[in-house]
């Protein structure tokens, strides 16, 4: 499996965090996230990854982060991070580069919640240093994309258990509901969003481990539990997605969603991908002559600035 989730998240105390929650007492920041890396030093192609990867899901949310003061002691969400001091004006994750069980490239979970919102106020990303210089650049784009939504809270925050704020507060809204042996995701955003892809039933079916939509159900979306079989390739951010961001209380920039068709029977298997030259095809006509699907975007096999003239993140898009 390609990415995994380290479930549970933990609430930190009210001493910790001083002046969450206080709506209107300070003027709230555009939404973004500041990545803090720590662990084992990445190589460039893997930190322009991760970055790029904040970047890209900062732009799916448009409403604005919360600032708040923290002091939060070392250790305080999960073993080995730092101290947390200060004001933050954005979504704080630690990056780390460590060791991790041989099927996992990563894990992702959010920290402190706010009060009232109950949204992240910062939260972490374990990368598994095991193969990570080997693996392109692509799959690291696509992989951190899949765990920083983690951290803001899609599969993460689902179970009521960890919507605790940092005052002590239980958020009691309704994300899952068991029918039979399944569990199905039931808030009404993304359900309203399945249903106009064409999907029935009560909810979105779930992976067994409640934090992923069903692999079976939506195949290569990057928040399915079998996303990871799907390389090479940036898979897509779908209406699903963004509208479990909505369901959590983020607004979303709905035009940002990637085109996505739900599965009619089994999923695709997916083909071998193109052959790319080492630093990206030379030409247009050398990507449409290997068989590439265009336009390349930034960050997929093959893409490389020369190609893109108006530095839109597309390349060869005539």
């Amino acid at each position: 499996m390609k990415t995994g989730w380290r479930g549970g998240v933990m609430a930190g105390v009210l001493a910790a965090l001083l002046g969450a929650g206080q709506a209107g007492a300070v003027a709230a920041e555009p939404f973004g996230i500041e990545v803090r890396f720590l662990g084992a030093p990445l190589e460039a192609a893997p930190r322009s990854a991760v970055n790029e990867a904040a970047r890209r899901v900062s732009a799916l949310i448009a409403s604005p982060f919360e600032p708040v003061r923290v002091d939060v002691p070392a250790g305080e969400c999960d073993r080995g991070l730092p101290a947390l001091r200060g004001r933050l004006t954005r979504l704080v994750v630690f990056v780390r580069v460590n060791r991790l069980d041989d099927d996992l490239y990563a894990t992702g979970m959010p920290c402190d919640l706010h009060d009232g919102s109950f949204l992240p106020i910062y939260g972490v990303v374990d990368l598994n240093s095991a193969g990570l210089s080997d693996l392109p650049r692509t799959d690291v784009l696509d992989t951190m994309i899949h765990e920083f939504l983690h951290v803001l809270g899609v599969g993460t925050l689902w179970e009521r258990d960890a919507r605790v704020s940092v005052s002590g507060e239980q958020d009691d809204r309704v994300f899952l509901k068991r029918q039979g042996k399944t569990t199905l995701y039931v808030a009404p955003r993304a359900v309203a969003a399945f249903r106009a892809l064409g999907g029935r039933g009560a909810g979105i079916p779930l992976d067994p481990d409640l934090g992923h939509w069903a692999g079976g159900a939506v195949c290569s979306e990057v928040l399915s539990g079998s996303s990871g079989a799907y390389t090479g390739r940036l898979n897509p951010v779908s209406p699903l997605t963004l509208g479990a961001l909505e369901d959590l209380g983020y607004r979303v920039q709905a035009g940002r969603a990637a085109p996505f068709r739900l599965p009619v029977g089994a999923c695709p298997v997916q083909a071998d991908p193109p052959a790319v030259p080492a630093g990206g095809f030379a030409s247009c006509a050398a990507a449409r002559a290997a068989g590439a699907a265009l336009p390349l975007r930034r960050g997929q096999p093959g893409y490389r600035p020369g190609l893109d003239g108006d530095g839109d993140g597309l390349a060869c898009e005539r």
